[in-house]
């Protein structure tokens, strides 16, 4: 039997991970208005968790870690440069939308997220709230850190029209 060497990435991908959400923060997707004939606007978030490795037992360091450690590039140093951390796996939730006739997003995976409501303050707001509303996540809660925002689109339909 003839086996298959898989060369290893030389960072591993916590430091990639790090070093892409890091970029994201300080250089921020630019804001896409909706067109003038199209009110719809939806959000979603892109959640990601470190998971420790046996036998570290990670935990959220608040003073290092939390509002009061600083600006978010500084909250980000702090949280990447512990060592549970460093050997930590990186997670993403993902959620399956539940399975109904007449549903167009019947059963689809996909990240928490939807549509945004008048009082929503921004797209930001909408995630935050509809996360917890989906997955009972507090993204508003000290240890979450809200890193920036991937691109904006508007979406057409498959006729080019928007919703």
């Amino acid at each position: 039997m003839q086996s298959t060497v898989v060369p290893m990435p030389t960072k591993p991908l916590i430091h990639q991970l790090g070093q892409t959400l890091r970029e994201l923060g300080q250089h921020p997707y630019p804001h896409v208005p909706n067109p003038p004939d199209c009110m719809k606007r939806a959000a979603v978030a892109l959640i990601i968790r470190v998971r420790p490795t046996f036998p570290d037992q990670g935990f959220f360091e608040s003073k290092s870690c939390g509002p009061e450690a600083g600006t978010k590039n500084q909250r980000l140093e702090n949280f990447f440069a512990q060592e549970w951390v460093q050997r930590g796996d990186p997670e993403v939730l993902f959620i399956k939308r539940a399975a109904r006739d007449g549903d167009r997003w019947t059963s689809h995976v996909a990240f928490p997220g939807g549509k945004r409501d008048s009082e929503d303050e921004s797209d930001s707001t909408t995630s935050i709230r509809e996360t917890k509303e989906e997955v009972n996540v507090d993204l508003s809660a000290d240890h979450a850190l809200l890193v920036g925002n991937l691109s904006e689109r508007v979406v057409t339909t498959w006729l080019g029209k928007t919703p």
